[in-house]
Protein backbone atom coordinates (compact mmCIF):
# COMPACT_ATOMS: atom_id res chain seq x y z
CA UNK A 1 0.00 0.00 0.00
CA UNK A 2 1.53 3.40 -0.86
CA UNK A 3 0.76 7.08 1.15
CA UNK A 4 0.87 9.69 -1.33
CA UNK A 5 0.77 11.78 2.57
CA UNK A 6 3.44 9.49 4.00
CA UNK A 7 5.45 11.76 6.54
CA UNK A 8 9.31 11.66 6.61
CA UNK A 9 10.46 12.85 10.40
CA UNK A 10 13.76 15.11 9.85
CA UNK A 11 16.85 14.00 11.90
CA UNK A 12 16.20 16.01 15.15
CA UNK A 13 18.81 18.26 15.08
CA UNK A 14 17.73 19.54 11.44
CA UNK A 15 14.11 19.42 12.40
CA UNK A 16 14.37 23.80 13.59
CA UNK A 17 15.61 24.44 10.23
CA UNK A 18 12.78 22.85 7.76
CA UNK A 19 11.11 25.10 5.70
CA UNK A 20 8.58 25.09 2.46
CA UNK A 21 8.80 26.65 -0.73
CA UNK A 22 5.95 26.50 -3.55
CA UNK A 23 6.97 26.35 -6.80
CA UNK A 24 5.55 25.76 -10.02
CA UNK A 25 4.90 21.89 -10.00
CA UNK A 26 4.83 21.37 -6.43
CA UNK A 27 6.49 22.11 -2.90
CA UNK A 28 10.29 22.02 -2.27
CA UNK A 29 11.09 21.03 1.22
CA UNK A 30 14.77 22.12 2.67
CA UNK A 31 16.72 23.13 5.23
CA UNK A 32 18.44 26.31 6.00
CA UNK A 33 20.66 27.03 8.76
CA UNK A 34 19.58 31.18 8.02
CA UNK A 35 16.03 30.06 9.35
CA UNK A 36 14.43 30.43 12.74
CA UNK A 37 17.45 32.47 14.16
CA UNK A 38 18.73 29.10 15.20
CA UNK A 39 22.51 29.56 13.04
CA UNK A 40 23.08 32.52 11.38
CA UNK A 41 25.33 32.43 8.08
CA UNK A 42 28.24 34.63 7.77
CA UNK A 43 28.02 35.73 4.02
CA UNK A 44 28.22 39.78 5.08
CA UNK A 45 31.96 39.14 5.78
CA UNK A 46 32.33 37.42 2.06
CA UNK A 47 31.59 33.56 3.67
CA UNK A 48 29.35 31.79 0.58
CA UNK A 49 26.16 30.11 0.89
CA UNK A 50 26.79 26.33 1.03
CA UNK A 51 24.06 24.41 -0.82
CA UNK A 52 24.17 20.68 -0.48
CA UNK A 53 22.04 18.46 -2.76
CA UNK A 54 21.72 14.75 -1.90
CA UNK A 55 21.61 11.52 -4.84
CA UNK A 56 19.07 9.89 -6.11
CA UNK A 57 17.08 7.79 -3.83
CA UNK A 58 18.00 10.24 -0.57
CA UNK A 59 17.12 13.23 0.98
CA UNK A 60 18.40 16.37 2.44
CA UNK A 61 18.90 14.20 5.85
CA UNK A 62 21.95 12.79 4.32
CA UNK A 63 24.33 16.14 5.11
CA UNK A 64 22.80 15.69 8.86
CA UNK A 65 26.07 15.80 10.39
CA UNK A 66 28.02 18.08 8.04
CA UNK A 67 25.04 20.70 7.65
CA UNK A 68 25.80 21.71 11.26
CA UNK A 69 29.30 21.86 11.10
CA UNK A 70 29.53 23.91 8.10
CA UNK A 71 27.00 26.33 10.25
CA UNK A 72 28.80 26.16 13.17
CA UNK A 73 31.75 27.74 10.72
CA UNK A 74 29.91 30.49 9.94
CA UNK A 75 28.45 29.50 6.62
CA UNK A 76 24.64 29.83 5.32
CA UNK A 77 23.64 26.17 4.77
CA UNK A 78 20.77 25.26 2.53
CA UNK A 79 20.02 21.62 1.81
CA UNK A 80 16.83 20.84 -0.10
CA UNK A 81 14.64 17.35 -0.72
CA UNK A 82 14.89 17.34 -4.40
CA UNK A 83 11.17 17.23 -6.77
CA UNK A 84 9.94 13.81 -5.90
CA UNK A 85 11.75 13.02 -3.29
CA UNK A 86 11.81 13.07 0.70
CA UNK A 87 9.12 15.60 1.57
CA UNK A 88 8.99 17.29 -1.70
CA UNK A 89 5.76 16.19 -3.19
CA UNK A 90 5.78 17.00 -6.98
CA UNK A 91 3.04 17.02 -9.43
CA UNK A 92 4.89 18.02 -12.43
CA UNK A 93 7.32 17.08 -14.58
CA UNK A 94 10.19 15.32 -13.42
CA UNK A 95 13.87 15.06 -14.91
CA UNK A 96 17.44 16.23 -14.16
CA UNK A 97 16.59 19.49 -15.75
CA UNK A 98 13.65 20.13 -13.99
CA UNK A 99 15.62 19.38 -10.41
CA UNK A 100 18.39 22.08 -11.69
CA UNK A 101 15.63 24.83 -12.36
CA UNK A 102 13.56 24.02 -8.84
CA UNK A 103 17.63 24.38 -7.57
CA UNK A 104 18.12 27.92 -9.16
CA UNK A 105 14.48 28.87 -7.92
CA UNK A 106 15.49 28.25 -4.70
CA UNK A 107 18.42 30.06 -4.68
CA UNK A 108 16.75 32.89 -6.14
CA UNK A 109 13.83 32.91 -3.57
CA UNK A 110 15.92 32.05 -0.69
CA UNK A 111 18.17 34.99 -1.30
CA UNK A 112 21.65 32.27 -1.67
CA UNK A 113 21.52 33.88 -5.76
CA UNK A 114 22.77 37.35 -4.54
CA UNK A 115 26.14 36.05 -4.04
CA UNK A 116 28.13 32.93 -6.09
CA UNK A 117 27.23 29.83 -3.83
CA UNK A 118 29.31 26.97 -3.02
CA UNK A 119 27.54 23.79 -4.38
CA UNK A 120 28.39 20.41 -2.88
CA UNK A 121 26.14 17.37 -4.52
CA UNK A 122 26.20 13.59 -3.21
CA UNK A 123 26.37 11.12 -6.01
CA UNK A 124 23.47 11.96 -8.78
CA UNK A 125 23.09 15.24 -6.77
CA UNK A 126 27.11 15.79 -7.63
CA UNK A 127 25.69 15.63 -11.51
CA UNK A 128 23.39 17.94 -10.78
CA UNK A 129 25.07 20.17 -9.40
CA UNK A 130 27.32 20.40 -12.12
CA UNK A 131 24.34 20.97 -14.58
CA UNK A 132 23.45 24.12 -12.25
CA UNK A 133 26.92 25.31 -12.75
CA UNK A 134 27.12 24.83 -16.38
CA UNK A 135 23.80 26.60 -17.58
CA UNK A 136 24.47 29.74 -14.14
CA UNK A 137 28.37 30.01 -13.75
CA UNK A 138 27.57 33.51 -12.80
CA UNK A 139 25.90 31.71 -9.25
CA UNK A 140 28.44 29.00 -8.65
CA UNK A 141 31.52 30.13 -7.27
CA UNK A 142 32.91 26.48 -6.98
CA UNK A 143 31.81 22.49 -6.93
CA UNK A 144 32.16 19.89 -4.50
CA UNK A 145 32.00 16.60 -6.04
CA UNK A 146 31.33 13.39 -3.52
CA UNK A 147 31.10 10.19 -5.07
CA UNK A 148 29.70 11.16 -8.65
CA UNK A 149 30.53 13.88 -11.47
CA UNK A 150 29.59 13.35 -15.41
CA UNK A 151 30.65 12.03 -17.70
CA UNK A 152 32.02 8.78 -15.56
CA UNK A 153 34.19 5.86 -17.40
CA UNK A 154 32.39 2.57 -17.93
CA UNK A 155 28.94 3.61 -18.88
CA UNK A 156 25.65 2.19 -17.32
CA UNK A 157 25.82 -1.24 -15.95
CA UNK A 158 22.77 -4.49 -17.20
CA UNK A 159 21.50 -3.70 -14.17
CA UNK A 160 21.00 0.12 -13.98
CA UNK A 161 19.65 -0.38 -17.71
CA UNK A 162 17.20 -2.49 -16.11
CA UNK A 163 15.96 -0.91 -13.38
CA UNK A 164 14.69 1.87 -15.39
CA UNK A 165 12.11 -0.77 -17.04
CA UNK A 166 8.63 0.22 -15.52
CA UNK A 167 7.78 -3.55 -15.20
CA UNK A 168 10.88 -4.70 -13.59
CA UNK A 169 12.30 -2.09 -11.90
CA UNK A 170 9.14 -1.21 -10.16
CA UNK A 171 8.13 -4.79 -9.22
CA UNK A 172 11.56 -4.79 -7.53
CA UNK A 173 10.69 -1.02 -5.67
CA UNK A 174 7.33 -2.73 -5.15
CA UNK A 175 8.64 -5.41 -3.34
CA UNK A 176 9.69 -4.09 -0.37
CA UNK A 177 6.49 -2.62 0.66
CA UNK A 178 6.17 -6.22 2.09
CA UNK A 179 9.64 -7.04 3.09
CA UNK A 180 11.01 -4.15 5.03
CA UNK A 181 13.90 -6.56 5.86
CA UNK A 182 14.50 -6.26 2.20
CA UNK A 183 14.30 -2.21 2.33
CA UNK A 184 16.85 -2.27 5.06
CA UNK A 185 18.66 -4.83 2.97
CA UNK A 186 19.25 -2.62 0.09
CA UNK A 187 20.97 -0.17 1.93
CA UNK A 188 24.24 -2.18 2.43
CA UNK A 189 26.13 -1.95 -0.44
CA UNK A 190 25.87 1.93 -0.19
CA UNK A 191 28.21 2.34 3.22
CA UNK A 192 31.28 0.39 3.74
CA UNK A 193 30.10 -1.54 6.96
CA UNK A 194 26.19 -0.18 7.74
CA UNK A 195 26.67 -2.31 11.30
CA UNK A 196 29.32 -0.12 12.99
CA UNK A 197 26.92 3.08 12.64
CA UNK A 198 25.12 4.15 15.51
CA UNK A 199 22.25 2.88 16.55
CA UNK A 200 20.79 6.45 15.96
CA UNK A 201 21.50 6.20 12.41
CA UNK A 202 20.67 2.59 11.84
CA UNK A 203 17.32 3.26 13.62
CA UNK A 204 16.60 6.52 11.26
CA UNK A 205 18.08 5.02 8.32
CA UNK A 206 15.61 2.09 8.63
CA UNK A 207 12.88 4.23 9.51
CA UNK A 208 13.77 6.69 6.21
CA UNK A 209 14.07 4.12 3.64
CA UNK A 210 11.06 2.47 4.60
CA UNK A 211 8.47 5.65 4.43
CA UNK A 212 10.52 5.83 0.98
CA UNK A 213 9.77 2.62 -0.52
CA UNK A 214 5.63 3.42 1.11
CA UNK A 215 5.67 6.62 -0.75
CA UNK A 216 3.83 7.06 -4.05
CA UNK A 217 5.67 10.40 -4.68
CA UNK A 218 8.68 8.93 -4.02
CA UNK A 219 8.52 6.22 -6.32
CA UNK A 220 7.68 8.49 -8.97
CA UNK A 221 10.67 11.01 -8.29
CA UNK A 222 12.98 8.42 -7.99
CA UNK A 223 12.13 6.22 -11.78
CA UNK A 224 11.33 10.00 -13.37
CA UNK A 225 15.48 10.78 -12.62
CA UNK A 226 16.68 7.29 -12.94
CA UNK A 227 15.23 7.49 -16.60
CA UNK A 228 16.29 10.84 -17.40
CA UNK A 229 19.77 10.43 -15.89
CA UNK A 230 19.86 7.07 -18.52
CA UNK A 231 19.04 9.14 -21.06
CA UNK A 232 21.48 12.25 -20.43
CA UNK A 233 24.06 9.23 -19.96
CA UNK A 234 23.78 7.73 -23.53
CA UNK A 235 23.14 10.63 -25.22
CA UNK A 236 26.56 11.27 -23.74
CA UNK A 237 25.43 15.31 -23.98
CA UNK A 238 27.47 17.77 -22.10
CA UNK A 239 30.95 15.31 -22.07
CA UNK A 240 33.39 18.42 -22.50
CA UNK A 241 30.97 20.86 -20.81
CA UNK A 242 32.79 21.12 -17.67
CA UNK A 243 35.70 21.90 -19.00
CA UNK A 244 34.11 25.33 -19.40
CA UNK A 245 33.34 25.58 -16.00
CA UNK A 246 35.57 28.40 -14.60
CA UNK A 247 35.01 27.71 -11.04
CA UNK A 248 36.91 25.80 -8.44
CA UNK A 249 36.05 22.09 -7.88
CA UNK A 250 36.95 19.65 -5.35
CA UNK A 251 36.35 15.29 -5.97
CA UNK A 252 36.07 13.78 -2.67
CA UNK A 253 35.39 10.03 -2.92
CA UNK A 254 34.82 7.06 -0.68
CA UNK A 255 37.86 4.85 -0.32
CA UNK A 256 35.69 1.85 -0.20
CA UNK A 257 33.19 3.39 -2.88
CA UNK A 258 31.66 0.19 -4.57
CA UNK A 259 28.48 1.86 -6.29
CA UNK A 260 31.19 4.28 -8.52
CA UNK A 261 34.29 3.20 -7.63
CA UNK A 262 36.63 5.95 -7.66
CA UNK A 263 38.29 4.80 -11.15
CA UNK A 264 35.24 6.20 -12.52
CA UNK A 265 36.13 9.74 -12.10
CA UNK A 266 38.71 9.33 -14.57
CA UNK A 267 37.39 10.88 -17.79
CA UNK A 268 36.59 13.73 -15.21
CA UNK A 269 39.85 14.10 -14.00
CA UNK A 270 41.22 14.31 -17.23
CA UNK A 271 38.79 17.01 -18.47
CA UNK A 272 39.24 18.76 -15.49
CA UNK A 273 43.53 18.09 -14.14
CA UNK A 274 42.99 21.32 -11.97
CA UNK A 275 40.69 19.94 -9.59
CA UNK A 276 41.44 18.60 -6.09
CA UNK A 277 40.89 15.32 -5.31
CA UNK A 278 40.45 14.24 -1.56
CA UNK A 279 39.62 10.29 -1.08
CA UNK A 280 38.04 9.27 2.76
CA UNK A 281 39.75 5.99 3.92
CA UNK A 282 37.05 3.56 5.72
CA UNK A 283 34.20 5.47 3.43
CA UNK A 284 32.08 4.00 0.89
CA UNK A 285 29.38 5.49 -1.09
CA UNK A 286 28.33 8.30 1.09
CA UNK A 287 31.52 9.49 3.49
CA UNK A 288 29.23 12.50 4.36
CA UNK A 289 27.25 10.04 6.71
CA UNK A 290 30.37 7.60 7.66
CA UNK A 291 32.93 9.77 7.93
CA UNK A 292 31.18 13.51 8.42
CA UNK A 293 34.35 15.03 10.16
CA UNK A 294 36.97 14.06 7.56
CA UNK A 295 34.51 15.20 4.91
CA UNK A 296 33.72 18.16 6.33
CA UNK A 297 37.13 19.26 6.94
CA UNK A 298 37.94 18.94 3.06
CA UNK A 299 34.84 20.62 2.26
CA UNK A 300 36.13 23.77 4.75
CA UNK A 301 39.60 23.82 3.98
CA UNK A 302 38.56 23.85 0.07
CA UNK A 303 35.96 26.68 0.76
CA UNK A 304 38.61 28.58 2.88
CA UNK A 305 41.11 28.28 0.22
CA UNK A 306 38.32 30.35 -1.91
CA UNK A 307 38.31 32.99 0.39
CA UNK A 308 40.57 35.74 -0.09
Amino acid sequence: MTNENITMNPWPSLAPYGKTLAMPGGELFYYDSAGNGVIQGDAGRGKPTVLLVHGLGDEADTWRYVFPRLAEAGYRVIAPDLPGFGRSVWKGRISLHCQCRALLRLMEASGAASAPAILAGSSLGAGIAELVAIKRPDLVKALILIDGCFPLAGGLSKAQILMALPFIGKKWYRSFRSNHEGAWASLYPYYSNLDVMSSADREFLRERVIARVTSANQERGYFATLRSMHAFVLCRMRRANIHGYPGKILLIWGELDNIVPRESAEPFRQLRADADFALIAGAGHLPQQEKPDETTAHMLQFIKELIP
